[in-house]
């Protein structure tokens, strides 16, 4: 046998884990001097591979495991390795698809308060595996003229992720990165409602806060190309009342100074024309 066909062969099994697939692997390989098995030998890189799968969930995910308790955290990832075997050698893109197996799967997806710290969670480790941009400052805007401002749009960063979660899901987390006592962590309970959060990257780390509700809708239409003017109109049919221009300006203050804008422009011009990210 070839070494590479030998090196697809104990690869598929890592993967796969033992059953079936291991016989043609297992009649190459030769017992051990201190009389081991082949049996015995593979599963000792079965088991340390999928150790390490269950050690690259748990990293990613400490919030997740304050919320379920270790050992439900456990059942979840053993379940999560059974059901989704890895079928990349970056473990990352094995990692990001936990939440959404928890979203299919009938034994987690009506958890709604885990389901909900692992979609942070992932978006968390998707900020920080983001394309990288320049962001502007809000000095940005002096190359504007007043006149430009109700069709002023805005280009955000890729990072950028906008989410709708559980309430408590972001105190639950922080209380599990501080590493409080399990026991004192109130896990966020389900039917309590929802918090809005944004997630992006900056300074070459993760970022995150709470979103007011207003400022939430605001940063979607502004994600979605709105200009500045038609946000403050469109807010009035998503919530009691229009968003008045001098709170939509503050939004727009903490969004440059949050690092989320990396380009201003005129709607309708040329995109060729917008405000480079030197500015």
């Amino acid at each position: 046998m070839k070494l590479a066909d030998f090196q697809s062969l104990f690869q598929g099994s890592m993967m796969a884990g033992a059953g079936e697939a291991d016989k043609p692997l297992l009649k190459k390989l030769r017992s051990s001097p201190r009389g081991a098995t082949p049996e015995t030998l593979l599963g000792v890189y079965q088991s340390g591979y999928r150790l390490r799968l269950a050690d690259f969930v748990s990293q990613d995910h400490p919030g997740l495991r304050s919320v379920l308790g270790a050992e439900t955290f456990e059942t979840l990832v053993d379940d999560y390795i059974d059901q989704r075997p890895s079928r990349d050698p970056n473990a990352r893109f094995f990692t990001s698809r936990l939440p959404d197996f928890m979203r299919e799967c009938p034994t987690w997806r009506d958890n709604a308060p885990a389901v909900s710290m692992a979609l942070f969670e992932r978006a968390m480790v998707d900020a920080f595996d983001a394309a990288d941009e320049t962001s502007l400052t809000v000095q940005a805007l002096a190359a504007f003229a007043p006149n430009d401002w109700p069709q002023l749009a805005f280009d955000f960063d890729p990072s950028l992720t906008l989410l709708e979660l559980s309430a408590g899901t972001i105190a639950c987390y922080d209380a599990a990165l501080s590493e409080e006592p399990p026991e004192t962590i109130d896990a966020p309970a389900a039917g309590d409602g929802v918090e809005y959060v944004a997630v992006w990257r900056v300074d070459q780390e993760s970022a995150y806060r709470q979103l007011d509700p207003d400022e939430y809708v605001a940063l979607c239409e502004a994600r979605a190309g709105h200009a500045f003017g038609d946000i403050c109109q469109m807010t009035a049919f998503q919530q009691s009342g229009e968003l008045a221009p001098e709170r939509l300006a503050q939004c727009l203050s903490s969004w440059f100074q949050d690092g989320m804008i990396t380009g201003v422009r005129v709607q309708g011009e040329d995109q060729s024309s917008k405000t480079p990210s030197s500015a």
